[in-house]
Protein backbone atom coordinates (compact mmCIF):
# COMPACT_ATOMS: atom_id res chain seq x y z
CA UNK A 1 0.00 0.00 0.00
CA UNK A 2 1.18 3.30 -0.69
CA UNK A 3 1.76 5.30 2.19
CA UNK A 4 0.78 9.29 2.18
CA UNK A 5 4.16 10.53 4.26
CA UNK A 6 3.75 14.50 4.80
CA UNK A 7 6.47 16.04 7.07
CA UNK A 8 6.31 19.63 7.75
CA UNK A 9 7.78 21.47 10.68
CA UNK A 10 5.56 24.08 12.80
CA UNK A 11 6.67 27.70 12.37
CA UNK A 12 4.29 29.62 13.60
CA UNK A 13 2.12 29.24 16.39
CA UNK A 14 -0.84 31.49 16.77
CA UNK A 15 -3.45 31.66 19.62
CA UNK A 16 -6.80 33.39 18.15
CA UNK A 17 -8.65 35.77 20.43
CA UNK A 18 -12.13 36.64 18.70
CA UNK A 19 -12.55 40.36 19.32
CA UNK A 20 -16.18 40.79 18.93
CA UNK A 21 -18.30 40.60 22.26
CA UNK A 22 -18.50 36.77 21.84
CA UNK A 23 -17.02 34.54 24.52
CA UNK A 24 -13.31 34.14 24.20
CA UNK A 25 -12.04 30.54 24.53
CA UNK A 26 -8.68 28.72 24.31
CA UNK A 27 -9.11 27.78 20.77
CA UNK A 28 -5.82 27.14 19.08
CA UNK A 29 -5.22 27.60 15.55
CA UNK A 30 -1.95 26.17 13.53
CA UNK A 31 -0.93 26.83 10.13
CA UNK A 32 0.60 23.70 9.35
CA UNK A 33 1.74 23.91 5.02
CA UNK A 34 2.89 26.77 3.18
CA UNK A 35 3.88 26.65 -0.25
CA UNK A 36 4.86 23.23 -0.63
CA UNK A 37 3.37 20.05 -2.52
CA UNK A 38 2.31 17.33 0.26
CA UNK A 39 4.48 14.88 -1.60
CA UNK A 40 3.99 11.86 -3.98
CA UNK A 41 0.45 10.29 -3.85
CA UNK A 42 -1.27 7.58 -6.10
CA UNK A 43 -3.54 8.45 -8.16
CA UNK A 44 -6.19 6.49 -11.21
CA UNK A 45 -6.55 7.63 -14.54
CA UNK A 46 -9.98 5.86 -14.85
CA UNK A 47 -11.92 4.10 -12.22
CA UNK A 48 -15.20 3.19 -14.30
CA UNK A 49 -13.76 -0.40 -14.83
CA UNK A 50 -11.24 -1.31 -12.33
CA UNK A 51 -9.37 -4.31 -11.65
CA UNK A 52 -5.93 -3.69 -9.38
CA UNK A 53 -4.05 -5.71 -12.07
CA UNK A 54 -4.89 -3.85 -14.77
CA UNK A 55 -5.31 -0.50 -13.92
CA UNK A 56 -2.18 1.41 -13.65
CA UNK A 57 -1.15 3.82 -11.28
CA UNK A 58 1.23 6.63 -12.03
CA UNK A 59 2.17 9.31 -9.51
CA UNK A 60 1.12 12.58 -8.82
CA UNK A 61 2.25 15.60 -6.67
CA UNK A 62 -0.52 16.91 -5.26
CA UNK A 63 -0.59 20.19 -4.51
CA UNK A 64 -1.29 21.37 -1.56
CA UNK A 65 -1.13 25.31 -0.78
CA UNK A 66 -1.57 25.61 2.87
CA UNK A 67 -3.40 23.33 5.86
CA UNK A 68 -4.74 24.66 9.88
CA UNK A 69 -5.52 22.91 12.44
CA UNK A 70 -7.81 23.93 15.03
CA UNK A 71 -9.07 22.98 18.12
CA UNK A 72 -9.08 23.34 22.07
CA UNK A 73 -7.41 22.71 25.11
CA UNK A 74 -6.14 18.95 25.38
CA UNK A 75 -8.92 16.45 25.62
CA UNK A 76 -11.27 19.08 24.13
CA UNK A 77 -13.37 17.87 21.39
CA UNK A 78 -13.94 19.62 18.13
CA UNK A 79 -15.75 18.23 15.22
CA UNK A 80 -18.83 18.47 12.97
CA UNK A 81 -16.73 21.12 10.71
CA UNK A 82 -18.65 22.47 8.02
CA UNK A 83 -17.38 24.84 5.27
CA UNK A 84 -18.78 27.68 2.98
CA UNK A 85 -17.02 29.52 0.30
CA UNK A 86 -18.37 33.21 -0.67
CA UNK A 87 -18.40 34.61 -3.91
CA UNK A 88 -15.03 36.68 -2.72
CA UNK A 89 -13.13 33.71 -2.23
CA UNK A 90 -13.43 33.94 1.70
CA UNK A 91 -14.17 30.48 3.64
CA UNK A 92 -15.88 29.90 6.43
CA UNK A 93 -15.80 26.93 8.73
CA UNK A 94 -18.22 26.84 11.57
CA UNK A 95 -17.58 23.60 14.15
CA UNK A 96 -19.05 22.35 17.84
CA UNK A 97 -16.26 21.99 20.77
CA UNK A 98 -16.44 21.14 24.14
CA UNK A 99 -17.25 23.86 26.74
CA UNK A 100 -15.49 24.64 30.07
CA UNK A 101 -16.80 22.31 32.96
CA UNK A 102 -18.84 24.69 35.31
CA UNK A 103 -19.56 24.06 39.03
CA UNK A 104 -23.49 23.42 39.63
CA UNK A 105 -24.47 24.64 43.26
CA UNK A 106 -27.41 22.66 43.16
CA UNK A 107 -26.00 19.32 42.73
CA UNK A 108 -22.26 20.35 44.36
CA UNK A 109 -21.22 18.65 41.15
CA UNK A 110 -18.93 19.64 38.09
CA UNK A 111 -20.85 19.41 34.79
CA UNK A 112 -19.29 18.42 31.25
CA UNK A 113 -20.15 17.55 28.14
CA UNK A 114 -21.57 21.17 26.98
CA UNK A 115 -20.84 22.63 23.69
CA UNK A 116 -19.84 25.71 21.81
CA UNK A 117 -20.07 27.01 18.41
CA UNK A 118 -17.16 28.22 16.82
CA UNK A 119 -17.38 30.42 13.31
CA UNK A 120 -13.68 31.48 11.47
CA UNK A 121 -13.24 33.42 8.06
CA UNK A 122 -10.36 32.93 6.55
CA UNK A 123 -8.75 34.49 3.06
CA UNK A 124 -7.35 32.81 0.38
CA UNK A 125 -3.80 33.24 1.72
CA UNK A 126 -4.80 31.21 5.38
CA UNK A 127 -5.40 34.73 7.23
CA UNK A 128 -7.81 34.73 9.51
CA UNK A 129 -10.21 37.83 9.06
CA UNK A 130 -12.26 36.47 12.23
CA UNK A 131 -12.80 33.91 14.51
CA UNK A 132 -16.03 33.68 17.24
CA UNK A 133 -16.87 31.88 19.70
CA UNK A 134 -20.88 31.36 20.48
CA UNK A 135 -21.37 29.84 23.94
CA UNK A 136 -24.53 28.27 24.89
CA UNK A 137 -26.25 28.82 28.21
CA UNK A 138 -24.27 26.53 31.17
CA UNK A 139 -24.68 22.66 30.32
CA UNK A 140 -25.98 23.42 26.51
CA UNK A 141 -25.66 20.58 23.81
CA UNK A 142 -24.98 21.29 20.04
CA UNK A 143 -23.83 19.86 16.82
CA UNK A 144 -23.24 21.92 13.92
CA UNK A 145 -24.93 20.57 11.07
CA UNK A 146 -24.46 23.18 7.92
CA UNK A 147 -23.20 26.38 6.81
CA UNK A 148 -24.15 28.59 4.10
CA UNK A 149 -23.27 31.84 2.46
CA UNK A 150 -25.16 34.17 0.96
CA UNK A 151 -24.14 36.59 -2.20
CA UNK A 152 -23.22 39.65 0.77
CA UNK A 153 -21.39 37.41 2.80
CA UNK A 154 -23.38 36.59 5.57
CA UNK A 155 -22.70 33.34 6.99
CA UNK A 156 -25.78 31.14 8.30
CA UNK A 157 -25.29 27.75 10.41
CA UNK A 158 -27.59 25.35 11.63
CA UNK A 159 -27.58 22.39 13.74
CA UNK A 160 -29.08 20.40 16.71
CA UNK A 161 -29.20 22.02 20.49
CA UNK A 162 -30.22 20.90 23.64
CA UNK A 163 -30.57 23.62 25.67
CA UNK A 164 -29.99 27.25 24.37
CA UNK A 165 -27.60 29.74 23.00
CA UNK A 166 -29.20 32.87 24.56
CA UNK A 167 -29.96 32.97 28.42
CA UNK A 168 -33.42 31.83 27.80
CA UNK A 169 -34.96 28.96 29.70
CA UNK A 170 -36.17 25.89 27.51
CA UNK A 171 -37.53 22.78 28.26
CA UNK A 172 -34.60 19.77 27.77
CA UNK A 173 -36.11 19.31 24.02
CA UNK A 174 -33.74 18.93 21.27
CA UNK A 175 -34.47 22.14 18.88
CA UNK A 176 -33.12 23.32 15.70
CA UNK A 177 -30.59 26.16 15.64
CA UNK A 178 -29.86 29.03 13.12
CA UNK A 179 -27.34 31.96 13.29
CA UNK A 180 -26.92 34.91 11.45
CA UNK A 181 -23.75 36.54 11.11
CA UNK A 182 -22.84 39.55 8.99
CA UNK A 183 -19.43 39.88 6.91
CA UNK A 184 -17.32 40.97 9.41
CA UNK A 185 -18.85 38.23 12.01
CA UNK A 186 -21.07 40.21 14.53
CA UNK A 187 -24.48 38.05 14.95
CA UNK A 188 -27.74 39.59 13.77
CA UNK A 189 -29.74 37.24 15.21
CA UNK A 190 -30.06 33.70 16.61
CA UNK A 191 -33.68 31.70 15.90
CA UNK A 192 -33.98 28.54 18.00
CA UNK A 193 -37.64 26.68 17.33
CA UNK A 194 -38.50 23.49 17.46
CA UNK A 195 -41.48 21.01 19.28
CA UNK A 196 -42.49 22.29 23.36
CA UNK A 197 -42.21 18.36 24.39
CA UNK A 198 -39.37 16.60 24.88
CA UNK A 199 -40.05 13.54 23.78
CA UNK A 200 -39.74 15.02 20.29
CA UNK A 201 -36.91 15.89 18.57
CA UNK A 202 -35.91 18.04 15.81
CA UNK A 203 -32.70 17.40 13.81
CA UNK A 204 -31.70 19.97 10.99
CA UNK A 205 -28.76 18.66 8.67
CA UNK A 206 -28.48 20.82 6.16
CA UNK A 207 -29.12 24.72 5.28
CA UNK A 208 -28.85 26.89 1.94
CA UNK A 209 -28.92 30.13 1.39
CA UNK A 210 -31.22 32.01 -2.36
CA UNK A 211 -29.66 35.02 -3.72
CA UNK A 212 -32.13 37.12 -1.53
CA UNK A 213 -30.87 35.60 1.43
CA UNK A 214 -33.68 33.79 2.66
CA UNK A 215 -32.66 30.44 4.00
CA UNK A 216 -33.99 26.89 3.60
CA UNK A 217 -33.04 24.16 6.69
CA UNK A 218 -34.00 20.62 6.08
CA UNK A 219 -33.89 17.61 8.56
CA UNK A 220 -36.14 15.06 10.55
CA UNK A 221 -38.62 15.22 13.82
CA UNK A 222 -40.32 12.55 15.31
CA UNK A 223 -43.02 15.26 16.38
CA UNK A 224 -45.54 17.53 14.51
CA UNK A 225 -42.71 19.68 13.26
CA UNK A 226 -44.42 21.67 10.37
CA UNK A 227 -47.53 19.07 10.48
CA UNK A 228 -49.35 16.63 12.12
CA UNK A 229 -48.03 13.57 11.83
CA UNK A 230 -46.02 11.89 14.85
CA UNK A 231 -43.71 9.32 14.14
CA UNK A 232 -40.05 8.50 13.26
CA UNK A 233 -39.07 9.25 9.67
CA UNK A 234 -40.58 12.21 9.39
CA UNK A 235 -38.62 15.15 7.31
CA UNK A 236 -39.09 18.94 6.85
CA UNK A 237 -37.89 22.00 5.05
CA UNK A 238 -38.36 25.61 6.24
CA UNK A 239 -37.93 28.65 5.02
CA UNK A 240 -36.67 32.14 6.94
CA UNK A 241 -36.28 35.41 5.44
CA UNK A 242 -33.35 37.08 6.01
CA UNK A 243 -34.58 38.46 9.16
CA UNK A 244 -34.99 35.15 10.43
CA UNK A 245 -38.82 34.98 10.05
CA UNK A 246 -40.39 31.42 9.06
CA UNK A 247 -42.45 31.77 5.80
CA UNK A 248 -43.48 28.59 5.10
CA UNK A 249 -42.46 25.14 6.41
CA UNK A 250 -43.95 21.63 5.09
CA UNK A 251 -42.69 18.17 7.17
CA UNK A 252 -42.74 15.37 4.64
CA UNK A 253 -44.88 12.15 5.74
CA UNK A 254 -45.89 8.84 4.22
CA UNK A 255 -47.47 6.73 6.20
CA UNK A 256 -45.23 3.24 6.64
CA UNK A 257 -42.47 5.30 5.14
CA UNK A 258 -39.33 6.72 6.70
CA UNK A 259 -37.64 9.79 5.00
CA UNK A 260 -34.72 11.10 5.74
CA UNK A 261 -33.61 14.44 4.04
CA UNK A 262 -30.18 15.42 4.62
CA UNK A 263 -29.22 17.77 1.94
CA UNK A 264 -29.98 20.85 0.59
CA UNK A 265 -29.17 22.76 -2.72
CA UNK A 266 -30.67 25.99 -4.29
CA UNK A 267 -30.10 26.85 -8.21
CA UNK A 268 -28.84 30.11 -9.26
CA UNK A 269 -30.70 29.83 -12.35
CA UNK A 270 -34.63 28.76 -11.70
CA UNK A 271 -34.70 29.90 -8.39
CA UNK A 272 -35.64 26.37 -7.06
CA UNK A 273 -34.37 24.82 -4.30
CA UNK A 274 -33.73 21.01 -4.40
CA UNK A 275 -33.79 18.14 -1.18
CA UNK A 276 -32.15 15.45 -1.37
CA UNK A 277 -31.69 12.04 1.25
CA UNK A 278 -32.74 9.17 1.30
CA UNK A 279 -36.26 6.68 1.98
CA UNK A 280 -37.32 3.45 3.02
CA UNK A 281 -40.67 1.99 1.68
CA UNK A 282 -41.52 4.83 0.04
CA UNK A 283 -42.81 6.13 -3.66
CA UNK A 284 -41.80 10.06 -3.75
CA UNK A 285 -43.40 10.20 -7.05
CA UNK A 286 -46.72 9.15 -5.90
CA UNK A 287 -46.23 10.22 -2.35
CA UNK A 288 -47.12 6.19 -1.28
CA UNK A 289 -45.56 2.96 -0.80
CA UNK A 290 -43.77 1.14 -1.56
CA UNK A 291 -40.60 2.09 -2.89
CA UNK A 292 -37.73 0.42 -5.16
CA UNK A 293 -35.35 -0.96 -2.93
CA UNK A 294 -34.49 -1.13 0.97
CA UNK A 295 -33.93 2.66 0.78
CA UNK A 296 -33.81 4.83 -2.49
CA UNK A 297 -32.14 8.10 -2.73
CA UNK A 298 -34.53 10.80 -3.73
CA UNK A 299 -34.77 14.32 -4.52
CA UNK A 300 -37.25 16.88 -4.27
CA UNK A 301 -38.16 20.21 -6.04
CA UNK A 302 -39.63 23.34 -4.61
CA UNK A 303 -40.14 27.04 -5.77
CA UNK A 304 -39.54 29.66 -3.33
CA UNK A 305 -43.15 29.49 -2.32
CA UNK A 306 -42.92 25.70 -1.25
CA UNK A 307 -44.40 23.98 -4.07
CA UNK A 308 -43.03 20.81 -4.16
CA UNK A 309 -42.36 18.45 -6.92
CA UNK A 310 -40.89 15.31 -7.63
CA UNK A 311 -37.78 15.48 -9.45
CA UNK A 312 -35.76 12.12 -9.18
CA UNK A 313 -35.81 8.35 -7.03
CA UNK A 314 -32.95 5.94 -7.50
CA UNK A 315 -33.38 2.78 -6.11
CA UNK A 316 -32.40 -0.83 -7.09
CA UNK A 317 -34.33 -4.20 -5.24
CA UNK A 318 -33.22 -5.43 -2.23
CA UNK A 319 -30.17 -2.94 -2.21
CA UNK A 320 -30.24 0.44 -0.84
CA UNK A 321 -28.72 4.02 -2.22
CA UNK A 322 -28.36 6.27 0.44
CA UNK A 323 -28.07 10.12 -0.44
CA UNK A 324 -25.99 12.39 1.81
CA UNK A 325 -25.18 15.75 0.28
CA UNK A 326 -26.43 17.29 -2.70
CA UNK A 327 -25.13 20.69 -5.17
CA UNK A 328 -26.12 22.48 -8.49
CA UNK A 329 -23.77 23.34 -10.98
CA UNK A 330 -23.52 26.56 -12.68
CA UNK A 331 -25.13 24.79 -15.68
CA UNK A 332 -28.63 23.87 -13.89
CA UNK A 333 -27.20 19.99 -13.48
CA UNK A 334 -27.98 18.66 -10.11
CA UNK A 335 -25.55 16.00 -8.36
CA UNK A 336 -26.15 13.91 -5.29
CA UNK A 337 -23.10 12.17 -3.12
CA UNK A 338 -23.73 9.39 -0.84
CA UNK A 339 -22.84 5.24 -0.50
CA UNK A 340 -24.56 2.17 -1.73
CA UNK A 341 -24.28 -1.54 -1.51
CA UNK A 342 -25.87 -1.89 -5.09
CA UNK A 343 -23.83 -2.98 -8.42
CA UNK A 344 -23.55 -0.21 -10.63
CA UNK A 345 -21.22 -1.98 -12.67
CA UNK A 346 -18.40 -2.61 -9.76
CA UNK A 347 -19.39 -5.96 -9.43
CA UNK A 348 -20.22 -5.33 -5.52
CA UNK A 349 -19.87 -7.73 -2.58
CA UNK A 350 -23.11 -8.15 -0.59
CA UNK A 351 -22.10 -6.37 2.94
CA UNK A 352 -19.87 -3.63 1.07
CA UNK A 353 -20.64 0.08 0.28
CA UNK A 354 -19.19 2.20 -2.46
CA UNK A 355 -19.12 5.79 -2.37
CA UNK A 356 -21.73 6.89 -5.14
CA UNK A 357 -22.06 9.90 -7.26
CA UNK A 358 -25.47 10.39 -9.30
CA UNK A 359 -25.28 13.35 -11.96
CA UNK A 360 -29.30 14.49 -13.38
CA UNK A 361 -29.70 17.79 -15.65
CA UNK A 362 -32.20 20.26 -14.78
CA UNK A 363 -35.16 17.61 -16.14
CA UNK A 364 -34.42 15.24 -13.73
CA UNK A 365 -32.86 12.82 -16.21
CA UNK A 366 -29.92 10.77 -15.15
CA UNK A 367 -26.83 11.70 -16.99
CA UNK A 368 -24.79 9.01 -14.96
CA UNK A 369 -23.60 7.41 -11.94
CA UNK A 370 -19.70 6.77 -10.74
CA UNK A 371 -18.64 4.44 -7.78
CA UNK A 372 -15.64 4.08 -5.89
CA UNK A 373 -14.17 2.52 -2.80
CA UNK A 374 -13.18 -1.28 -2.39
CA UNK A 375 -15.95 -3.57 -3.63
CA UNK A 376 -15.15 -6.45 -1.09
CA UNK A 377 -17.09 -7.28 2.30
CA UNK A 378 -16.86 -4.69 5.45
CA UNK A 379 -16.07 -1.90 3.68
CA UNK A 380 -17.45 1.44 3.60
CA UNK A 381 -16.90 4.45 1.83
CA UNK A 382 -19.56 7.44 2.38
CA UNK A 383 -19.74 10.66 0.60
CA UNK A 384 -20.48 13.17 3.10
CA UNK A 385 -19.78 16.57 1.07
CA UNK A 386 -19.57 17.57 -2.98
CA UNK A 387 -19.59 20.74 -4.87
CA UNK A 388 -18.63 21.58 -8.33
CA UNK A 389 -16.61 24.54 -10.00
CA UNK A 390 -17.09 26.80 -13.04
CA UNK A 391 -16.36 24.39 -15.57
CA UNK A 392 -18.81 21.74 -13.61
CA UNK A 393 -16.22 19.34 -12.71
CA UNK A 394 -17.03 17.66 -9.68
CA UNK A 395 -15.72 17.50 -5.82
CA UNK A 396 -16.35 14.96 -3.48
CA UNK A 397 -15.31 14.11 0.60
CA UNK A 398 -15.92 12.05 3.14
CA UNK A 399 -14.40 8.43 4.60
CA UNK A 400 -13.88 5.10 4.25
CA UNK A 401 -11.98 1.74 6.46
CA UNK A 402 -10.62 0.89 2.87
CA UNK A 403 -8.10 1.85 0.10
CA UNK A 404 -9.77 3.54 -2.86
CA UNK A 405 -7.26 4.35 -5.49
CA UNK A 406 -6.99 0.20 -5.52
CA UNK A 407 -10.57 -0.26 -5.15
CA UNK A 408 -9.26 -3.34 -2.43
CA UNK A 409 -7.71 -3.70 0.29
CA UNK A 410 -7.35 -2.01 4.10
CA UNK A 411 -7.30 2.06 4.57
CA UNK A 412 -4.20 3.19 6.38
CA UNK A 413 -6.31 4.22 9.77
CA UNK A 414 -9.65 3.31 11.26
CA UNK A 415 -11.30 5.21 8.52
CA UNK A 416 -9.63 7.82 6.28
CA UNK A 417 -10.58 11.03 4.84
CA UNK A 418 -10.72 11.24 1.06
CA UNK A 419 -10.84 13.67 -1.30
CA UNK A 420 -11.82 13.15 -5.13
CA UNK A 421 -12.20 15.20 -8.67
CA UNK A 422 -14.50 13.56 -11.61
CA UNK A 423 -15.05 15.46 -14.79
CA UNK A 424 -18.17 16.95 -15.76
CA UNK A 425 -18.37 13.88 -17.52
CA UNK A 426 -18.01 11.57 -14.84
CA UNK A 427 -14.33 10.91 -15.63
CA UNK A 428 -11.98 10.68 -12.76
CA UNK A 429 -8.77 12.95 -12.49
CA UNK A 430 -7.86 12.46 -9.23
CA UNK A 431 -8.57 10.26 -5.87
CA UNK A 432 -6.47 11.79 -3.07
CA UNK A 433 -6.56 9.82 0.47
CA UNK A 434 -4.59 9.78 3.52
CA UNK A 435 -4.84 8.41 7.58
CA UNK A 436 -2.31 6.84 9.77
CA UNK A 437 -2.74 3.48 11.59
CA UNK A 438 -5.25 2.97 14.58
CA UNK A 439 -6.63 6.70 13.62
CA UNK A 440 -9.57 8.52 12.39
CA UNK A 441 -9.73 11.13 9.74
CA UNK A 442 -12.90 12.62 8.40
CA UNK A 443 -13.69 14.99 5.73
CA UNK A 444 -16.90 16.79 6.42
CA UNK A 445 -16.73 19.46 4.02
CA UNK A 446 -15.72 20.49 0.60
CA UNK A 447 -16.11 23.75 -1.34
CA UNK A 448 -14.43 25.90 -4.42
CA UNK A 449 -13.59 29.77 -5.00
CA UNK A 450 -14.20 31.10 -8.26
CA UNK A 451 -10.15 31.49 -9.02
CA UNK A 452 -10.50 26.68 -9.05
CA UNK A 453 -9.04 26.43 -5.63
CA UNK A 454 -10.25 23.93 -3.96
CA UNK A 455 -10.69 23.94 -0.04
CA UNK A 456 -11.72 20.93 2.04
CA UNK A 457 -12.44 20.99 5.92
CA UNK A 458 -13.03 17.47 8.51
CA UNK A 459 -11.99 16.52 12.12
CA UNK A 460 -8.69 14.07 13.19
CA UNK A 461 -8.47 12.25 16.07
CA UNK A 462 -5.52 13.25 18.27
CA UNK A 463 -2.30 11.21 16.67
CA UNK A 464 -3.25 11.91 13.44
CA UNK A 465 -1.28 15.27 12.64
CA UNK A 466 1.54 14.56 14.97
CA UNK A 467 2.59 11.78 11.83
CA UNK A 468 1.15 13.53 9.15
CA UNK A 469 2.17 17.28 9.86
CA UNK A 470 4.91 16.62 12.45
CA UNK A 471 3.18 18.01 15.30
CA UNK A 472 0.94 17.80 18.24
CA UNK A 473 -2.42 18.61 18.58
CA UNK A 474 -4.19 20.43 21.08
CA UNK A 475 -7.26 18.04 21.59
CA UNK A 476 -8.31 14.56 21.66
CA UNK A 477 -10.09 15.61 18.08
CA UNK A 478 -9.02 18.50 16.52
CA UNK A 479 -10.48 20.01 13.29
CA UNK A 480 -8.15 20.85 9.97
CA UNK A 481 -8.67 23.18 6.97
CA UNK A 482 -6.98 22.55 3.57
CA UNK A 483 -6.47 24.27 0.50
CA UNK A 484 -5.43 22.55 -2.97
CA UNK A 485 -4.44 24.53 -6.49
Amino acid sequence: MIHLLILFSIFLFQVCSPTSDAKTNDYFLIPLVQGNNIGSIAAHGNLDSLDVQETPLRENSVSLEWASLYGGNPNKITKDSKLAVDEKGFVYVAADIDSDPFYDELTNKWIHGGQDLILAKYDSRENVIWMRSIPGVLGTKLNVTGIAVDPEGNAYVTGSIIGSLENIHVLENQDMFVIKFDSNGVINWIKQTGVNDKRYEVSPQKITVDTFGNSYIVGTSNGPFGGNSIKRGNGFIVKLDTNGNQIWIEQLSIPGAEIIPVGVAFDKITGNIYMSGSGRNANFATNSTPGIGENDLFILKYDSNGNRQFFAQLGVPLKSVFGKAITVDRFGNVLVGGYSNADFGLKLDETGYLGTIVKYDSSGVQQWIRQFGPPTAQKLTIIDEITTDRAGNVFTTGQTNGFIKFNAGPSEGDHDVFVTKHSSSGEVRRLWQWGIIRSTMVGSGIGADFDGNLYSTGWATRNVFEELFGNEMMGAIDTFLIKFR
